[in-house]
C-alpha cells in the first residue's frame, strides 16, 4: 500500500512524541519514588528522634520522683538504724531490706516499673576552697606535692593570687601573676572578676590556670572541690570537718591522706571492691593503713547528702542524670515542709 511521504513523516513524528512522553512519565515516576523514599526515611529518623526525646523527658520526671523517694528512704533508714555502723563496715547481708547510707554504694530502685540507679555520698567532700580556707588548702597541696612536681609551688602561688583578686573588692593586683578587671577583659572574660565572695563552686573555672591543678570529673563537674554554701544556708565548711573518704580522688588521697602512689592504688582497689561487692574495708585493707585513713578522712555521715540518680549500667535506654545536695531531715519531713537544695543539676 502506498503511503504518501508527508503522511509517513507525520506518523514518525507522532511516534517520537509518544517516546518522549514515555521518558517524561518514567522520570516523574522515578522522582516520585525517590521523594517517597526520602519522606519515609525522614519519617523514620524523626520517629527515632522523637522517641529519644520522649525517653529523655520521661527520664527527667522519673529522676525527680526518685529524688523525692530517696530522701524519705534515707530518713527512714536513719530512724530505724540510729547510730549506724561506721561507713565502709556495714554488712548488708545482715538485713532483709536495702540500707541507704552515704557510702557510695550503687542502689537499684524500681520506680513504677523503671529501674533507676542511685548513689549516695556525703556532701562534706573534696578540697575546701571557700573564701576562708583556700590559702591553707592550697599550701597543704604544695607541701604534699612538691617532691613529685618541682613547679607546683609556682602554679599554686599563681592560683592563690588570682583567687585573691577574684574575691577581694579592690582593683590592686596581687603579686606578679594576679588578675583584675583589665586582665580579664584582655583575656575576653569581662565583666570578671566578681570582687566578692564566691556564689557557686563552678566560678572557679573562670579563673585562668585553675584546671591545671583541679580537673573536672567524668561528668564534667568539679566533684573534688567542696560545694560553696549558698547564702543563708548551713555551712558545709565547719571548722575541722574532714572530707569524706568515699569521694576522695587520687589527688585528695595524696594531699589529705599523705599516701604514697602504691598506697593510693591499694586504697582505690579496696574502695572499688566495696562499691562493687560491698566487701568491708577492714577485710581488704591493712589495719595500719585503714587507721591512717580514718584519722585523716571522715567515715561518718555529716547529715548533708550529695546524690546522683541515673539509668543503671548497660540499661541501653536514653536517660538523664540528676545531681543534687540537700540537708537531711527526719521521718516527719523537712522543716516548714520545704527542702532547700545546695545544688540541683540535671544533665
Amino acid at each position: 500500500m502506498y503511503i504518501r511521504p508527508d503522511i509517513r513523516k507525520r506518523q514518525r513524528g507522532r511516534h517520537g512524541e509518544k517516546g518522549s512522553a514515555l521518558v517524561a512519565a518514567l522520570c516523574l515516576i522515578f522522582m516520585a519514588g525517590m521523594l517517597s523514599a526520602t519522606v519515609l526515611a525522614l519519617s523514620r529518623i524523626a520517629t527515632f528522634d522523637v522517641r529519644a526525646h520522649v525517653d529523655l523527658q520521661r527520664s527527667a520526671y522519673v529522676n525527680e520522683g526518685v529524688a523525692n523517694r530517696i530522701q524519705f528512704l534515707l530518713a527512714a533508714d536513719r530512724n530505724v538504724n540510729p547510730g549506724s555502723t561506721q561507713l565502709g563496715e556495714l554488712d548488708y547481708t545482715e538485713f532483709e531490706y536495702d540500707r541507704y547510707t552515704a557510702d557510695g554504694i550503687p542502689h537499684i530502685i524500681d520506680y513504677h516499673g523503671t529501674e533507676v540507679q542511685v548513689v549516695i555520698c556525703d556532701a562534706v567532700s573534696g578540697f575546701d576552697l571557700s573564701n576562708s580556707a583556700y590559702r591553707t588548702t592550697l599550701q597543704n597541696l604544695v607541701s604534699a606535692m612538691e617532691l613529685d612536681d618541682a613547679d607546683i609551688n609556682d602554679r599554686v602561688q599563681t592560683l592563690i593570687e588570682r583567687i585573691t583578686d577574684y574575691i577581694d573588692q579592690d582593683d590592686n593586683t596581687s603579686g606578679n601573676d594576679g588578675m583584675e578587671a583589665d586582665d580579664y577583659e584582655a583575656a575576653g572574660r569581662a565583666p570578671l572578676p566578681r570582687n566578692s565572695s564566691f556564689r557557686y563552686r563552678e566560678e572557679l573555672l573562670f579563673i585562668p590556670g585553675f584546671t591545671e591543678l583541679f580537673k573536672p570529673d567524668r561528668f564534667g563537674m568539679l566533684s573534688d572541690i567542696r560545694l560553696i554554701t549558698p547564702y543563708g544556708m548551713t555551712s558545709l565548711n565547719r571548722n575541722g570537718s574532714l572530707p569524706s573518704f568515699f569521694t576522695a580522688d587520687r589527688l585528695l588521697l595524696k594531699v589529705q591522706g599523705r599516701l604514697e602512689d602504691e598506697e593510693i592504688d591499694e586504697v582505690l582497689a579496696a574502695r572499688d571492691e566495696w562499691f562493687r561487692e560491698r566487701t568491708k574495708l577492714s577485710d581488704s585493707l591493712d589495719g595500719l593503713l585503714l587507721n591512717r585513713l580514718r584519722s585523716r578522712f571522715s567515715f561518718n555521715e555529716s547529715g548533708f547528702f550529695s546524690i546522683r540518680i541515673e539509668a543503671p549500667d548497660r540499661s541501653g535506654r536514653p536517660s538523664r542524670r540528676l545531681f543534687f545536695t540537700y540537708p537531711a531531715f527526719d521521718i516527719t519531713g523537712p522543716s516548714n515542709d520545704r527542702v532547700e537544695y545546695y545544688d540541683w543539676l540535671m544533665l
